[in-house]
């Protein structure tokens, strides 16, 4: 799977999601995810279903969200993992490697380019890809609220997560999944 979250991750990461706002347990992400595994076995899983009710219960979840973004973080799973403007905060590390997909295969898909075929051509369309994909062109847009060094990642999570403890509503959320429904056909 190399890291892709299949149709049962979804689920697994939406039981999660209910439980940590019925609970007030505020949610951290720690992401380095690729994507999603999609394809007919995944079509036939209802995987479409399941990434969308992903980031339902994540819009619904009123409990304080951090996203770290340390790695990958390609397309919908981006957003899914609280990327743009679905957590209360988002931190990426300068490791970071962001875009709408991987960008060797986004020379192939946007180019029609392969790389044994034309290397020159795919790594000069490979270089021009990733030149916006960085941590620092993502806070540059104001998708994330600091470029952190990752030796401060535990300082910066405590500081948020007491931060967000002294909100008027002290942290507690409104539990808007409480009738979420606890399974799918």
């Amino acid at each position: 799977k190399g890291g892709a979250v299949d149709t049962d991750g979804c689920n697994k990461v939406i039981s999660f999601l209910v439980m940590c706002d019925s609970f007030n347990i505020p949610i951290v992400s720690l992401v380095d995810v690729p994507g999603f595994l999609i394809g007919i076995e995944g079509e036939k899983k209802g995987a479409p279903a399941r990434i969308i009710n992903w980031m339902n219960a994540l819009s619904l979840c009123t409990v304080p969200k951090i996203s770290i973004i340390l790695r990958k973080s390609y397309g919908q799973a981006y957003l899914n993992m609280g990327g743009g403007r679905n957590s209360d905060e988002v931190a990426i590390w300068p490791t970071a490697d962001l875009g709408f997909m991987d960008p060797k295969v986004g020379v192939s898909v946007l180019y029609g380019i392969k790389e044994e075929d034309d290397p020159e051509e795919f790594q000069r369309r490979l270089a021009e890809i990733s030149e916006d994909t960085s941590a620092w062109n993502l806070a540059e847009l104001y998708e994330a609220h600091e470029v952190l060094d990752p030796r401060a990642t535990r300082s910066y999570l405590i500081n948020r997560l007491d931060f967000h403890r002294s909100r008027l509503n002290g942290g507690v959320g409104e539990h808007l999944m409480r009738t979420w429904p606890t399974s799918y056909p």
